[in-house]
């Protein structure tokens, strides 16, 4: 609910101060009983933040129609990420 934490930044700075402490198996338990698009969302942050790429398989492989928001109030415009079926629409990777 991104109405209730400010920005999509807040978000990329708290994996980024708890990344190394992370339950990953934990978290992607999580993230696969919600929905695919907050599942993506989190897959893409992760491996961002230097998660190996195979262990978010399961989360990568999630089915899901159509691209999603990285930042779900922000603009849509930006590059997509086809792994995460993400538009990465964080400032300083808009297109404009």
């Amino acid at each position: 609910m991104p109405q209730y934490c400010g920005d999509f930044a807040e978000v990329l700075h708290a994996f980024e101060v708890r990344g190394a402490h992370l339950n990953l198996e934990r978290i992607t338990e999580y993230a696969l009983k919600m929905d695919a698009a907050t599942a993506k969302r989190l897959g893409w942050v992760l491996e961002h933040q230097g998660v190996e790429p195979s262990k978010l398989e399961r989360l990568a492989a999630l089915p899901i129609k159509g691209y999603r928001k990285l930042d779900p109030t922000g603009p849509r415009n930006g590059p997509c990420s086809s792994r995460w079926t993400i538009q990465e629409n964080l400032p300083g990777r808009v297109n404009a």
